[in-house]
């Protein structure tokens, strides 16, 4: 077990466990940022995380926090509080648990395919692109909240299956937050309620440099679609997401300026390689030149 001294990793919330997930009385074992955890869930409901160390003494994570139904935690001294997502206190909106899922490459390897939008013709054929609609229209890429946030803004994708509340094909208008090197949110067209957004996000929980936990949640303007129904069309587009993240190399995500080849549709990529660089985050990055 090798835990980071990285301090910007440190110094941030993290989802360790999706509350559902955990019976009260139940324990559960999980890794962050190369340290150990237990979470515990009591009998009376309330949550406990405790570091575990090599020779399996436990100590209690001081700053556990509850929120949007997940766990979170800190294993450093953030000085800003979790993200604030206002929509999960609006009426009308369902909230489903999309999931967790492992993957065996970085967690900023998983954010910044979440926003690439020249792989949606490719790797989603049929429901979110198509290969007659692979041109990526022009977006903007904004620094927001003093530059501590990144936002892809003003994107539109023909899609001939956007969502399940789907009966036709659609061009949709998306746009991208990044509020933190290891969280995304999109906010896409919802096809149920116009002039509104659904919101599809995700927790990334990094184990060590190459591998972490996606938790995915949704919060959509859809009550005519069964959970089941909903798992089954967003587990398919991330499996074929998981897919080509497997395959990346090198699992951590290079940020040095030789590695990039910038084209108008990796605009949002450049961008979000770029802020982390200057975020000073040497946890999960390929600083290297070549």
């Amino acid at each position: 077990m090798t835990v980071t001294s990285d301090p910007v990793a440190l110094n941030d919330w993290y989802v360790v466990t999706f509350e559902d997930e955990i019976a009260p009385g139940a324990t559960q074992t999980t890794r962050l940022l190369g340290q150990d955890i237990l979470v515990v869930r009591d009998l009376e409901r309330e949550f406990h995380c405790f570091l575990v160390e090599e020779d399996g003494s436990k100590t209690p994570v001081p700053q556990l926090k509850r929120r949007y139904g997940f766990v979170w935690i800190t294993l450093g001294a953030p000085t800003h509080d979790i993200i604030d997502i206002p929509q999960f206190k609006e009426e009308g909106r369902t909230f489903f648990h999309r999931g967790r899922i492992g993957v065996p490459s970085s967690g900023q390897r998983v954010i910044e395919n979440f926003f690439d939008l020249a792989h949606f013709s490719f790797v989603h054929t049929g429901t979110l692109g198509g290969y007659e609609s692979a041109e990526v229209q022009r977006y903007s890429v904004q620094l927001r909240e003093e530059g501590r946030e990144l936002w892809a803004v003003g994107c539109s994708f023909y899609q001939p299956k956007p969502s399940v509340a789907a009966s036709t094909s659609a061009t949709i208008y998306t746009d991208y937050r990044i509020p933190s090197p290891f969280i995304t949110i999109l906010y896409k067209d919802s096809l149920i309620k116009p002039g509104q957004k659904d919101l599809i996000g995700l927790f990334v929980q990094p184990h060590d440099e190459e591998h972490c936990t996606v938790q995915s949640f949704a919060l959509l303007f859809d009550t005519g679609n069964s959970i089941t129904h909903l798992l089954h069309f967003y587990h398919e587009i991330f499996m074929q997401d998981r897919a080509i993240l497997i395959q990346q190399m090198p699992k951590k995500l290079p940020v040095h300026a030789r590695r990039e080849i910038p084209t108008i549709s990796d605009a949002s990529s450049v961008a979000y390689r770029r802020w982390l660089d200057r975020s000073g985050l040497e946890f999960g990055l390929d600083r290297t030149a070549e």
